[in-house]
């Protein structure tokens, strides 16, 4: 059986609905009713059309990169006469023009490539703080690095029980500082934009190498027909 109560409050009254043991401790059922409505005000929403937005301007970012509307670029080797998908790796320039420009959308693309990790890890080199790369990717690395109290002090507190997340705030940090600092100058760096210069030209080689064997082809064919 429930009971309706009104409790007083700064700016208006509500009204709600408590069960009887609820009566006894009127305070304890309103502090609860007082949660209940903070958490659904910081409650994030986002409106359904910047979430729409959101998600047309990924696809329309990735949409050269789906099989299925756009042509593999290098070719599928297991379809194809070519290696160039096993061969592109050995020279950074022979390095499709796609797979570089891809690694200026995130952090986490360039970290998912192999090629575009090592060559970070040598721009990080240079800066003199490629120690925070290698700590990240590997859990036993030796080289100090620098942390912020606060995530220096969870990991004091965490090693008193060690266990598979005691780093966890120290990775987070170092991938935080990585993220909003030594990425960003990377993609202003000389390095990348002669790499990503020397892909594009190569792939505007590579398209015209194209064309051109594709108008022989149609013309030999032609000629065969008019034989």
């Amino acid at each position: 059986m429930s009971f309706q109560f009104n409790y007083a409050v700064p700016g208006g009254r509500i009204s709600p609905s408590i069960l009887e043991s609820d009566k006894e401790c009127p305070v304890e059922a309103l502090q609860k009713q007082i949660e209940t409505l903070t958490a659904q005000l910081n409650r994030r929403s986002i409106k359904i059309s910047k979430a729409a937005d959101g998600y047309i301007n990924y696809f329309e970012q990735y949409a050269e990169y789906d099989s299925f509307l756009c042509t593999a670029d290098p070719l599928n080797p297991w379809i194809s006469d070519t290696t160039e998908y096993w061969d592109c790796d050995k020279n950074v320039r022979d390095l499709p023009p796609k797979r570089v420009k891809r690694w200026a959308f995130s952090l986490a693309e360039l970290m998912s490539d192999p090629s575009g990790r090592d060559l970070f890890a040598k721009f990080l080199d240079k800066e003199f703080s490629g120690e925070n790369l290698r700590e990240f990717l590997a859990g036993n690395a030796q080289n100090p690095v620098n942390i912020d109290s606060k995530a220096a002090m969870a990991v004091a507190k965490n090693m008193q029980h060690p266990d598979l997340y005691t780093f966890d705030e120290a990775a987070e940090h170092i991938y935080y500082l990585m993220k909003n600092d030594s990425y960003a100058r990377y993609l202003r760096s000389e390095m990348y934009k002669e790499l990503l210069c020397g892909a594009k030209k190569k792939g505007k080689d590579e398209q015209r190498t194209h064309f051109i064997t594709r108008e022989r082809k149609q013309a030999d064919r032609t000629k065969g027909f008019l034989l």
